[in-house]
């Protein structure tokens, strides 16, 4: 394709300004810089572009919502996530990051039950577990906490030590049965059908030796997490178990439990100096 170049009306700029606006909206103003030169009006050719762009975009959202495209099929998802294209251009130059607002979008496209497409709450679900599953893979490294290295706090440290998350650590909430979902997906097995689940869970999302886990967390937990990810103390969130759990429970032992579990499985990245 070659562009005609008129320093009295046109520039780069304005070029690539017509070009980026056919490509995003079908604008027809880029139509007047394509030269003839090969087979094709200038129209087919600049389809090209804009076709191709659509087709790299979806392609990133298959590989980014594997679990979705499975529970879709390949049909509704590529309808779906083609009618999200037109509305969210890709605003970055990695197309890694390209649907982060995806399951958000999907919830509420799919939040009607009087609509052609239904109510269908399980769908956002699984995409925002499949996009924060993803996000821990790519995300920062940090070294993880050991236990020789808490044993080395001082007494006196327990009042005022902040211990810090795992840069890939996440909490999600559920409403569905999406995990019993997630894992029939995952073992090719036949997928339960969808249920609401009496109260919703929270799920933790994090990286430990280089890959992703996931798994649901008791509402005790849920609330430590939260505290430890808005930057409380650990005394602090001993303080914030002790209003949540029965009087018989001791909070600073639930919290010592949780701290120990995390350890283990690599939730945190050191503590606050």
């Amino acid at each position: 394709m070659t562009m005609p170049f008129d320093s009295k009306s046109s520039s780069l700029e304005a070029l690539q300004s017509r070009l980026q606006g056919h490509v995003l909206v079908g604008d027809a103003a880029a139509v007047a810089d394509v030269v003839s030169v090969v087979p094709g009006s200038a129209a087919q050719r600049l389809g090209i572009y804009h076709h191709a762009y659509r087709a790299r975009l979806q392609e990133t959202l298959r590989d980014s919502f594997g679990h979705t495209v499975l529970y879709l099929g390949d049909e509704w998802f590529d309808a779906l996530s083609a009618e999200f294209i037109e509305t969210h251009p890709s605003e970055s130059a990695n197309l890694r990051w390209y649907g982060g607002a995806y399951p958000d979008w999907l919830a509420q496209r799919l939040s009607d039950a009087g609509s052609a497409l239904g109510d269908h709450p399980e769908v956002a679900e699984i995409a925002r577990l499949d996009w924060t599953m993803r996000a821990a893979f790519d995300g920062l490294d940090a070294p993880v906490l050991a236990l020789a290295d808490v044993a080395a706090l001082a007494p006196e440290d327990w009042a005022t030590v902040v211990f810090k998350p795992h840069p890939t650590l996440a909490l999600i909430n559920l409403r569905c049965n999406t995990l019993s979902l997630w894992h029939a997906l995952d073992q090719d097995l036949d997928v339960p059908p969808v249920e609401a689940l009496p109260s919703p869970i929270d799920v933790v999302v994090w990286r430990f030796e280089e890959r992703p886990h996931f798994r649901s967390v008791l509402p005790s937990e849920a609330a430590a997490l939260r505290a430890l990810m808005q930057g409380q103390s650990f005394a602090e969130t001993c303080a914030c178990l002790a209003e949540l759990l029965p009087a018989h429970e001791n909070a600073a032992a639930v919290a010592g439990g949780h701290l120990r579990r995390w350890i283990d499985e690599g939730l945190l990245a050191g503590w606050q100096d």
